[in-house]
C-alpha cells in the first residue's frame, strides 16, 4: 500500500476533480453554504396559488363545522325538544361538546395559517439581479451540482421572494441596481471565504461598507443644503431674491430626501416644512438687523 506525499491516504479532491463531479463534491452542502452566505441569495418560492388554495380549503372546513354547530343549536333550542340548559359549557350535550372541540382545533389551524400568510405576504419579491446571481452559480457548475428538477424553482420569477428583508434607502438601491457601482473593489471583502470551486466566479461585497458610504453621502449633501443657502441669503439684498433662493433649496431638499432616504411622502414634506421655517426665520432676523 502506497501513501501520498503528505502521508494522508484520503487526500482532498483537487479543483479539476471537483469541477468534473460537482454533484459529488459540492451538492447541497455547497449550495446551502452559497445561499446562506449572503442575504441577497436567500431566495425561495412563496407558492402563492397553493397557499391560497389551502387557505380556502381550511376556510371551507371551518364553515362546514360552523353549519353543523348551528344545526345542533337549532335542535336543542327547538320548542318541541325536551328542555335543555343551553347556557352552560360544563354539562353540555356530548355531541355539541365534541363539535366545539373539533371546531377549536380546526379554527386554531386556520388562524395559524392565516397569520403565517399575513407575514409571508409582506416579504418582497426577489429582485431579478439576485435571482440571476443564483442562476449564475448553477451555470458556473454546468447545472450539475444540484439535480436539474430541483433547480426549477428558480424559473418561477414572480413567485420568488427574498427571505431576509432589508430596508434600503433609494441611494442604496441605486448602488445595488447599478452593476458598476455594485461591483466596485471598494466593497469587496471575505475573499478568503470563497470556496476553491467558486474562485473566480464568486465575490462577496460588504453591505456595511455600502451603508456607510451612502450614509456619508447623505450627511455631506445635507450639510451642503443647510450651509450653502445661509451664506447665499446673507449675500442677497432684496426679499424677492431671498425667497427665490429659499424656494429653490426647498425643492432641492425634497429631491435629496426622496432620492437618498427611505422616507414616506408626508415625512419628506415635514422635513421640508421645518427646513423652510428655519430659512424664513434666518431671513426675518437678517431683515430686522438691516
Amino acid at each position: 500500500m502506497q501513501n501520498n506525499v503528505n502521508g494522508n491516504p484520503n487526500p482532498e479532491p483537487g479543483k479539476e476533480e471537483i469541477i468534473r463531479k460537482p454533484w459529488k463534491y459540492i451538492g447541497y452542502k455547497g449550495y446551502a453554504n452559497f445561499v446562506s452566505s449572503d442575504d441577497d441569495f436567500f431566495i425561495l418560492r412563496r407558492f402563492d396559488a397553493l397557499n391560497a388554495r389551502i387557505a380556502l380549503r381550511l376556510q371551507d372546513q371551518v364553515s362546514l363545522l360552523e353549519e353543523e354547530l348551528v344545526e345542533l343549536d337549532k335542535k336543542y333550542s327547538d320548542r318541541n325538544f325536551r328542555d335543555l340548559n343551553n347556557g352552560g359549557f360544563r354539562r353540555d350535550q356530548e355531541d355539541r361538546f365534541k363539535k366545539l372541540e373539533e371546531i377549536c382545533l380546526k379554527l386554531s389551524q386556520y388562524n395559524d395559517f392565516l397569520l403565517q400568510q399575513s407575514h409571508l405576504r409582506q416579504l418582497p419579491k426577489a429582485p431579478s439581479r439576485d435571482i440571476q446571481s443564483v442562476r449564475n452559480w448553477h451555470y458556473n457548475h454546468d447545472y450539475k451540482a444540484i439535480s436539474p428538477e430541483e433547480q426549477r424553482y428558480l424559473e418561477y420569477d414572480k413567485d420568488l421572494i427574498s427571505v431576509a428583508v432589508q430596508e434600503k434607502s433609494p441611494l442604496r438601491q441605486l448602488i445595488d441596481n447599478t452593476p458598476f457601482l455594485r461591483t466596485l473593489p471598494l466593497w469587496k471583502h471575505r475573499e478568503e471565504d470563497v470556496p476553491i470551486y467558486d474562485a473566480g466566479h464568486l465575490s462577496y461585497y460588504s453591505e456595511k461598507r455600502k451603508d456607510a458610504f451612502s450614509s456619508g453621502v447623505i450627511v455631506l449633501i445635507g450639510a451642503v443644503v443647510l450651509i450653502v443657502p445661509i451664506w447665499t441669503l446673507q449675500a442677497l439684498e432684496t426679499l424677492q431674491s431671498k425667497l427665490a433662493v429659499i424656494t429653490a433649496f426647498i425643492l432641492i431638499l425634497l429631491a435629496v430626501v426622496s432620492l437618498t432616504m427611505a422616507t414616506r411622502p408626508y415625512e419628506a414634506w415635514a422635513i421640508a416644512a421645518a427646513y423652510a421655517a428655519v430659512l424664513m426665520v434666518f431671513v426675518q432676523v437678517g431683515e430686522s438687523n438691516s
